[in-house]
C-alpha cells in the first residue's frame, strides 16, 4: 500500500488535525463517546487529514465528505482509500448535503456530527450548508475558523464579514458553545458548536455565547 500524502506544498502545511489544538480533540472524543453519532459529516475534505483520524478511531460509523478542488480531492481519493467507512464526494458542499439527506429520509437519519469547514473558495457556502444543517431535528454541528471574543479567536473573514456567531446566527440561533481558553499557535483559529435536539453538557472550557 501507498503511503498517504502527509504534506500540502500549496499552502506549505504538514499533516494537521483539529487545528493541533488538545482541547478541540478532546471535544470531538467527547462528543463521539457521550452522543454517539450515527454518522460523521464534513465539509471541505482538502488532503482527507480529518477523515483518517476519524476512521482509524470510529472504524463502524459511516464518515461523509465533500471537496471542489481537483487536485485536493484526487489527494483525499489516496489517503482515503485503507478506509471503507469513508465515502467521498467531488461537488459543492450545500449540494452534497442535500443529496445525502435525499439518499437517507429524514426520519431514519439519526444524529450526525458535521464538521464545517469548506471556507476557502468563493463564493463561501457556510450559509447555505446552515441552512441544510437546521432542517434537522437533530444534529451536532462545529463550525471551524470561527471568530470569538474574551477570549479572542480568530475566525476566517468572508468577503470583509467575520465568521461568527451572527454571520449564522439567523439559521443556526443565537447561542452557541465555544472555546474559554487562550487561543494556540500557529493557528488562533476558534470554533463554534451548536446543537439541537441533544442533551449534552460540554467540558469546562467551554462557554455559552448568545447574542
Amino acid at each position: 500500500m501507498s503511503e498517504p500524502i502527509l504534506f500540502d506544498p500549496r499552502i506549505q502545511t504538514s499533516y494537521t488535525v483539529w487545528h493541533q489544538d488538545s482541547h478541540l480533540e478532546y471535544l470531538v472524543v467527547d462528543l463521539m463517546a457521550k452522543l454517539c453519532p450515527d454518522r460523521f459529516v464534513e465539509t471541505g475534505t482538502h488532503m482527507g487529514w480529518t477523515l483518517m483520524w476519524m476512521a482509524k478511531r470510529y472504524p463502524g460509523i459511516p464518515i461523509y465528505s465533500t471537496e471542489i478542488d481537483d487536485a485536493y480531492f484526487q489527494a483525499s481519493l489516496h489517503n482515503c482509500k485503507p478506509y471503507p467507512n469513508i465515502q467521498l464526494f467531488h461537488m459543492n458542499s450545500p449540494d452534497f448535503l442535500r443529496s445525502i439527506l435525499a439518499d437517507n429520509p429524514l426520519h431514519n437519519w439519526g444524529l450526525t456530527l458535521f464538521w464545517l469547514d469548506a471556507h476557502w473558495w468563493k463564493p463561501v457556502p457556510l450559509r447555505e450548508e446552515c441552512r441544510v444543517v437546521a432542517t434537522l431535528e437533530r444534529y451536532v454541528c462545529l463550525i471551524d475558523d470561527f471568530a470569538c471574543e474574551n477570549p479572542r479567536f480568530g475566525g476566517d473573514v468572508f468577503d470583509g464579514v467575520e465568521n461568527n456567531l451572527r454571520y449564522v446566527a439567523d439559521i443556526m440561533g443565537p447561542k452557541c458553545w465555544r472555546p474559554n481558553y487562550q487561543s494556540l499557535p500557529p493557528y488562533n483559529k476558534g470554533y463554534g458548536l451548536f446543537l439541537k435536539g441533544v442533551s449534552y453538557s460540554p467540558p469546562g472550557f467551554m462557554k455559552e455565547d448568545v447574542l
